[in-house]
């Protein structure tokens, strides 16, 4: 069996689409012997991360997300040999002639704009590509591959005539990148931006409206801006403007708390993991929420949203609060600190939940779904 599979987004470090391509792909190697991979990238050789005899590279030198894709990329692919096409995000080509399967994350262009952007602009001109990409993509799929039961049951609620074509294949952990470390090493690591043993808040998340980052803080200074001792540490990519947020940023009581990291290296996302006394997220939306499962693995407890996906892949490892209710997000991480019974209960219950994700498990669900149409 000969799958062709998009790989333009596996070199991003800190793309989580582009996680998912490469575990997936690295999974489905192991999991085959006998499987062989058409991989399409955009990058030089030296940037690739994937290297073995099973795979042959193909070179479009386009952006993954973008109209040429669509228009370009089936024609490109014509020449090549293969059973089915494979396209981990949320964009595929026209004029394929071929099989496709296409996995999708989240629908949130569609059923929730409003969360993608404050920039009019943007929503204008992303609103109407994005939502008119994901469509097309659902119709021409003969499989669409989901991250959770949460976003099945968006498209479900959106589109129902697609229900036979979904099957869930649930993310798993990195654990190259993420994994347990004593919180004394953590903090070694981390002895550039903090004092040794300095207890912290830990939200990492691009800085998308639905992240919710402006209620994570506020619920971060209820709870503990009466405690100078204590910290935030907010990891986010700064992609749009958040006017309210920025303000708020600019009080002397967060800057005085609140460290704010556009990028860390995988080493230190780790070690942050690790050493956080709490992680919060408390997103308005996801399709599966990564940073749940990877304070999981290092046994950090979690304050989530009772929302989308979260209460899905967290199961009862974590406080669930109303992220619209920035009083409710700071009872709960004052609770989650004092309370280390609680602690206990949650970090356990992690450990267990942890076993429904993993990339063997992914690459079975999705190999079933290539052995079908293939």
């Amino acid at each position: 069996m000969r799958i062709a599979l998009d790989a333009r987004k596996a070199t991003a470090n800190d793309s989580g689409i582009g996680s998912y391509t490469l575990n997936l792909i690295k999974a489905l190697l192991e999991a085959d012997e006998n499987l062989e991979l058409l991989v399409v990238h955009n990058t030089t050789r030296k940037q690739r991360k994937l290297q073995d005899p099973r795979i042959q590279e193909v070179l479009f030198p386009f952006p993954p997300v973008s109209p040429i894709t669509q228009l370009a990329l089936g024609p490109f692919l014509h020449r090549q040999s293969f059973d089915v096409f494979h396209s981990p995000f949320d964009v595929a080509p026209w004029g394929l002639r071929r099989t496709l399967v296409a996995t999708i994350h989240d629908i949130n262009w569609i059923v929730n704009p409003r969360y993608t952007s404050h920039n009019p602009f943007f929503l204008f001109v992303c609103g109407s590509y994005y939502p008119f990409s994901l469509e097309a993509t659902m119709n021409e799929a003969s499989r669409i591959l989901v991250v959770s039961h949460a976003t099945r049951h968006a498209i479900l609620s959106y589109a129902p005539w697609h229900e036979s074509k979904i099957q869930v294949a649930y993310n798993g952990i990195d654990s190259t990148r993420i994994y347990p470390m004593e919180k004394e090493a953590a903090y070694r690591t981390l002895a550039h931006l903090i004092a040794p043993g300095t207890p912290f808040v830990l939200t990492a998340g691009q800085q998308i409206p639905h992240k919710n980052h402006l209620n994570a803080v506020r619920g971060f200074l209820e709870a503990f801006g009466d405690r100078p001792e204590y910290r935030m540490i907010l990891v986010r990519r700064m992609l749009v403007q958040d006017k309210a947020l920025q303000a708020l940023l600019r009080s002397p009581q967060v800057q005085a708390q609140v460290l704010i990291l556009p990028y860390v290296t995988p080493a230190v996302l780790n070690a942050l993991y690790n050493a956080a006394r709490i992680l919060l997220h408390p997103s308005y939306y996801e399709g599966f929420g990564l940073p749940l499962i990877e304070a999981m693995a290092t046994g950090t407890p979690i304050v989530t949203s009772n929302l989308s996906s979260m209460p899905e892949v967290t199961g009862p490892a974590a406080l669930l609060v109303s992220p619209a209710n920035y009083r409710a997000i700071a009872e709960a991480l004052v609770t989650l600190d004092q309370d280390e019974a609680l602690r206990a209960r949650l970090i356990a219950a992690g450990h267990q939940r942890l076993a429904c994700f993993s990339w063997s498990k992914c690459a079975q669900a999705t190999l079933a779904v290539y052995r079908e149409l293939a």
